[in-house]
């Protein structure tokens, strides 16, 4: 039995931007927030800067997480 995969280009670029990398320090407060497609396109470019970065940031106690803005997303600061 021979199945076909077929990848739906829309449904991965819809997913791709989406979604939000968000860098929080250690009171919550955010960074940066970026686009997971944007952010790719600046790995390929970029990537040794990202990652030092990033494990740095990781190293002085922040918080790197994925967040759906599809559903809402809100921005901590405007809740004070």
């Amino acid at each position: 039995m021979k199945t076909d995969i077929k990848v739906d280009g829309k449904g991965i670029l819809n997913f791709l931007k989406s979604r939000k990398v968000v860098l929080e320090n250690r009171s919550n407060e955010i960074i940066f927030d970026l686009q997971i497609l944007w952010f790719l396109i600046a790995m390929v470019f970029l990537s040794g800067f990202i990652i030092v970065a990033l494990v740095i940031s990781l190293f002085l106690g922040c918080k790197i997480s994925i967040v759906n803005t599809s559903q809402g997303f809100i921005d901590k600061d405007h809740l004070k």
